[in-house]
């Protein structure tokens, strides 16, 4: 085999995509920095990951909230346990480091629509927030979730805001 013949093998196998077309079941939470020092995460008591519909996997793919730095949406889901609404307090975080806002108002320019339908759908018409988590002086998170039988399910983007 020449040279050329293994590099165009070597590039072939480098540039296939690694799930396989498998939907990510760790939910990106890991890979994006879902850690106890940020807002909505995992690693709160009573919350665990779960798996993410692939409704909102295909909703979120190649979108990105646009600010700064242009971050993809991740798809996320967690378990909430017996929680019949969204949280509203006992986020990791202080409480005016985190504004709920209401998704009409926060997209008023309908850039998100799709994912905020998508999320709808999914959720069977439950209640969609925004949660806007303030990570230092310019670093932000953008978390757009519902929640259905027990788990919070939805999106969440960093943002960088100057």
């Amino acid at each position: 085999m020449s040279s050329d013949d293994a590099y165009a093998a070597f590039l072939d196998k480098a540039n296939e995509d690694p799930s396989g077309g498998r939907a990510d079941r760790t939910n990106g939470a890991h890979a994006s920095g879902a850690n106890g020092a940020n807002g909505l995460n995992g690693n709160h008591p009573g919350v665990s990951q779960t798996e993410v519909p692939q409704r909102l996997v295909t909703a979120a793919r190649d979108r990105f909230y646009v600010s700064d730095s242009d971050e993809p949406w991740v798809p996320v889901s967690y378990g909430i346990g017996e929680a019949s609404s969204l949280p509203t307090e006992g986020l990791n975080k202080p409480a005016d480091s985190i504004t709920i806002l209401d998704p009409v108002d926060w997209d008023s320019q309908g850039q998100y629509k799709p994912l905020i339908d998508e999320l709808r759908v999914e959720s069977k018409g439950n209640d969609v927030r925004v949660y806007r988590v303030q990570i230092d002086s310019v670093r932000v998170e953008y978390w757009l979730v519902s929640h259905l039988d027990g788990n919070l399910l939805g999106y969440k983007a960093k943002a960088v805001e100057s």
